[in-house]
């Protein structure tokens, strides 16, 4: 194992709760697409109008990476509440 940096390990972090956000929302959004599809099969197999387009959630913010990233942090660190991160204006 290397001695990584407290810079490094936040890099570390940042990447892995991209990682783990972009996941999920991906995972969400093909369970809505498939779902979908199965619903406009459906449809056309009976003669019904066929579903509107399921509105898909918006993608992982910057602020939710970060927010994820603490809550990682405070798990490793054994932390209890993650402290909060405001944005400068």
């Amino acid at each position: 194992m290397s001695n990584m940096t407290p810079f490094e390990i936040r890099l570390e972090l940042l990447k892995l709760s991209k990682d783990m956000l972009e996941q999920e929302y991906m995972s969400k959004r093909e369970v809505a697409h498939n779902n979908w599809q199965v619903a406009s099969e459906n449809a056309r197999t009976q003669g019904q109008q066929l579903p509107t387009q399921p509105e898909y959630s918006l993608f992982p913010s910057e602020q939710e990476i970060i927010n994820k990233a603490q809550a990682l942090n405070g798990f490793v660190s054994n932390i209890s509440e993650p402290a909060k991160v405001t944005k400068k204006s």
